[in-house]
């Protein structure tokens, strides 16, 4: 019980930093998602269930609260977290450089998977601010990953999910 609340504690404090703090950091308009990363990097290090309730929760609370289509971000952080949590089998989590790289490569997929929808529901998203999304997580990413994989190694996080 104590690990659900300390990640849904971490992923509302995200999304509030996320709404709040890193519009103020952006450059050229575009700012990292805290909440994605952390996503992420957490879906990497704990498997395929924390992966979908993590994957699930996060997009939902992206859909509250940017507006849009209901479900896009919902449907993208699951399919994102879901693939880090294969990734997260086959490689050594201990080792940073993986994850990190992984950490851009599905921050660009989902970029990729928003601009699909938007083309098809015709709004109006560049792939310019997909790659500079994709490469300020990155670089924000290259100093959460550390923090997040000693989190995980906490004994109370170590727990399976209980309902």
């Amino acid at each position: 019980m104590k690990k659900f609340f300390t990640v849904s504690g971490i992923m509302i404090l995200l999304l509030i930093l996320d709404c709040s703090v890193m519009p103020f950091i952006s450059i050229n308009g575009y700012y990292p998602s805290l909440l994605l990363i952390f996503s992420i990097y957490f879906s990497l290090i704990s498997g395929t269930e924390e992966a979908i309730i993590i994957g699930a929760m996060s997009g939902i609370m992206q859909d509250v609260y940017f507006t849009g289509v209901l479900g896009v971000n919902g449907f993208s952080n699951l399919i994102v977290c879901l693939l880090a949590a294969q990734i997260g089998k086959a490689i050594f989590k201990e080792k940073y450089l993986i994850p990190i790289v992984c950490n851009f490569i599905l921050s660009l997929l989902k970029g990729l998977i928003i601009f699909a929808i938007a083309f098809f529901i015709k709004e109006s998203i560049t792939l310019n601010s997909v790659v500079f999304i994709s490469l300020y997580n990155f670089v924000i990413g290259l100093f959460m990953y550390k923090f997040i994989y000693k989190l995980s190694e906490k004994t109370f996080m170590k727990n399976y999910w209980k309902y």
